[in-house]
């Protein structure tokens, strides 16, 4: 199946193709009083044309201290078998929308393997 490329930003990692688009989901979380109130998540969604890269990336607000990154693809080489990974914020991750270098950085750091 091909992959829709509207509205999708393009970048180049050492020599691969990859779409990424920012995607706000509403998520609804009750409060103390039993009223649910909806929250705005921002997520990056990051994937290669050949579908085998696919995450997303929680954009953090500025009081997180960490960020939620979910694999849906079949290709992480930095944690094989991860469905979800807690990691540390950046310092280039404060601008409300990301732009191409950091798609770039994040991707280089979910291609880098952990030396165990």
């Amino acid at each position: 199946m091909a992959v829709s490329k509207k509205g999708r930003r393009k970048v180049n990692y050492k020599g691969r193709q990859y779409l990424w688009y920012v995607q706000e989901v509403n998520k609804s979380i009750p409060s103390e009083g039993g009223f649910v109130a909806p929250v705005a998540e921002r997520y990056l969604r990051i994937f290669d044309t050949k579908k085998q890269f696919i995450i997303a990336y929680r954009l953090p607000e500025m009081r997180d201290t960490a960020v939620l990154l979910k694999i849906e693809g079949v290709h992480f080489p930095r944690q094989p078998g991860a469905k979800e990974i807690e990691m540390p914020r950046w310092k280039h991750d404060n601008n409300r929308y990301p732009t191409a270098d950091f798609v770039r950085r994040l991707i280089d750091w979910c291609m880098t393997e952990t030396e165990e």
